[in-house]
């Protein structure tokens, strides 16, 4: 009898074991969200350790077999409905989907999960507002801060943002502004909580524009929950003037995953912020997926 009940509780290792490691095939595929994907997994490695636990022990209770087979049994139940699995050849098609590229869900996802961090201002006070004196430089060149209401913006490190406007710079045309983006490198840069982020990234990407002659914009959103970060929060980007395809939004935010990141996305409240990249990898989907909506644009300053 106690080998029959082993027997019957490695069976339920097995059948969570194969479960759980599905929904981490799916969710680095792309075919379940990747929030849903990651607890999905959690939750099975919780039970898969309850379950080894129990199976180790050297007498199992009546009671302790019971619980093991209902969580066990819930757990495969919920899991195979959510992930469609069927048969162990679902399980297989799972895994071998988690090992292509076509799609790159996983890799752009977790770029994603990266980018959406909260903006951070400094209020402008009686005390501030005598050290934020905006310069113009020789020749002629022009010092600004993003200035969002009574605040101002600043990087990941507490630096404020600085512009540097080029009196001199023109509307480039979309030739142009494809040549520059394809040349400027910010979009290597890694992503750091600490150091760097879509706000600094933003900054570099107008400061390099500008210092070739080309008109840029700095722009600051506010974005809806997504499936993956469940508050609003702030994002930065670049808006172009182009000559021919009128105005553009750039995001060039990156976490730094070996794939080129310069994206255009259409940015107008109550639409989906969905970035497209601009530079395609060979085998990879252009489409960055959904940030959320979009529910304010902040500023859009030149």
């Amino acid at each position: 009898m106690r080998n029959v009940k082993r027997l019957l509780i490695l069976l339920a290792i097995i059948g969570i074991t194969l479960l759980t490691i599905a929904a981490v095939a799916q969710t680095i595929s792309g075919d379940v969200k990747l929030s849903n994907g990651v607890i999905l997994t959690i939750v099975g490695v919780a039970v898969l350790g309850w379950v080894i636990a129990s199976f180790s022990k050297h007498r199992i209770s009546f009671t302790r077999i019971y619980l093991v087979f209902l969580f066990s049994l819930l757990f495969v139940l919920i899991a195979s409905a959510y992930l469609d699995v069927n048969s162990p050849a679902d399980i297989k098609d799972s895994i071998v989907r988690s090992f292509t590229t076509e799609r790159g869900k996983f890799r752009s996802t977790v770029d994603l999960v990266v980018q959406r961090t909260e903006l951070k201002f400094v209020d402008i006070t009686e005390t501030t507002q005598g050290n934020l004196q905006e310069t113009v430089k020789e020749p002629k060149e022009t010092t600004t801060y993003v200035r969002v209401g009574q605040a101002i913006l600043i990087g990941a490190d507490g630096h404020y943002i600085t512009l540097h406007n080029n009196p001199n710079a023109v509307n480039p045309s979309w030739a142009q502004l494809e040549t520059f983006l394809w040349n400027d490198d910010t979009d290597s840069l890694r992503y750091d909580f600490a150091s760097f982020v879509c706000a600094d990234f933003a900054e570099r990407l107008y400061n390099s524009a500008e210092k070739t002659g080309m008109r840029a914009a700095y722009v600051v959103i506010q974005l809806g929950p997504s499936s993956y970060f469940p508050v609003s929060g702030g994002h930065a980007l670049n808006a172009f003037e182009t000559t021919d395809r009128g105005l553009v939004f750039i995001d060039c935010t990156s976490s730094n995953q070996g794939v080129n990141a310069d994206k255009v996305v259409t940015v107008e409240v109550g639409k989906d912020y969905v970035p497209r990249s601009i530079f395609p990898e060979p085998g990879w989907s252009d489409v960055w997926g959904d940030m959320g909506k979009v529910l304010e644009i902040e500023t859009i300053q030149w």
